[in-house]
């Protein structure tokens, strides 16, 4: 994090993997604190509900390709209703604890480009200042994501009706598909600038993604590449679970010992992954305001921080640019 803005600017696809490993790796007492305090329970979350769908809503994700015939695994409307409710829940509970994971590694990795000292303390004290306005994002970041997602099936629905199960439209969904991956991976990036800005800058919600679009901007296919790697080493995760670990005895007759082993393999490469996701997008943020030469004054972000900590604060004079925004006392914030 000792780069100045010009190299920051230019950092590429491979740098920015190499920067965010290089600072976990520097910093690892920190980050083994956030990662067990707070990462932890996101990663117990997120296999929970992965049995949970797996084992009582297999009709409705079975039922998700647009050509699947086997009508007799169609669910109910109560089945329906269940699920729904149970998206709901685990959404809360994920954001619940996402909020100050994300909000404890930006805050760390923004002490660290500044040369602050950095604490596990420090960085508890950071989350009751933001986690209102990191919430309302992530509200924001899911409401996005299902006008997103609701478009692309009743695009999907309209071709599937006109078109029916002929092989032209096959290829059109196919295409379809493709579009939404990689609407899917621009989108990331937005909403993981969003998460970042709403922590560093006075700026949250529908606005901090605006801003995460506007930052974006001349490094998308940088942050979709990096977006692209780490939702591809998550997929092969649900792949190595599912195929050794809920499933190993039925095709490969491993023993429980040798899946409990592969489980918490799993898990720990999980804890890494969301680790390095959180990291890298800080890292990113970094260097898109360093690409549109938004200069991030290292004295004026550090001044923004201490206002996190509570501590004495010596406001700008006027006409004194502060480079993330004009900082306010947290507790005055939203």
């Amino acid at each position: 994090m000792d780069r100045t803005e010009e190299d920051m600017k230019l950092v590429g696809f491979f740098g920015m993997f190499n920067q965010s490993f290089k600072t976990i790796f520097s910093w690892k007492k920190i980050f083994a604190q956030v990662t067990l305090a707070f990462i932890l329970p996101l990663a117990i979350i997120y296999f929970v509900q992965q049995e949970i769908s797996s084992r009582y809503f297999w009709r409705i994700e079975n039922n998700s390709l647009p050509y699947d015939r086997n009508y007799s695994r169609e669910a109910t409307a109560m089945e329906w209703l269940y699920y729904l409710l149970f998206t709901i829940a685990y959404f809360i509970i994920f954001t619940v604890f996402a909020v100050p994971a994300t909000a404890a590694v930006v805050f760390t990795i923004a002490s660290i480009y500044t040369g602050r000292e950095v604490s596990f303390r420090n960085a508890i004290k950071v989350i009751p200042k933001v986690w209102k306005r990191l919430f309302i994002t992530f509200v924001c970041i899911y409401i996005a994501q299902l006008i997103y997602e609701v478009i692309v099936s009743i695009v999907m629905a309209i071709c599937k009706a006109i078109f029916g199960f002929s092989l032209f439209s096959f290829v059109l969904m196919v295409i379809i598909l493709i579009l939404f991956v990689l609407g899917f991976l621009y989108l990331s990036v937005v909403y993981q600038l969003a998460s970042v800005v709403t922590v560093l800058e006075n700026i949250h919600g529908f606005k901090a993604l605006k801003k995460g679009k506007d930052l974006a901007s001349g490094k998308k296919a940088v942050g979709m590449g990096i977006a692209f790697v780490l939702y591809g080493f998550l997929e092969g995760l649900i792949f190595v679970y599912w195929l050794f670990i809920k499933y190993g005895h039925v095709f490969f007759r491993l023993a429980l010992i040798w899946r409990v082993m592969i489980g918490i393999l799993c898990g720990i490469l999980l804890l890494m992954l969301f680790l390095v996701f959180m990291v890298t997008q800080t890292v990113l943020y970094l260097v898109c305001k360093s690409y549109h030469r938004e200069a991030i004054d290292k004295l004026s972000l550090s001044t923004f921080l201490e206002a996190y900590m509570g501590e004495t604060v010596v406001y700008p004079g006027s006409g004194e640019e502060i480079q993330l925004g004009h900082p306010q006392p947290p507790s005055e914030q939203v």
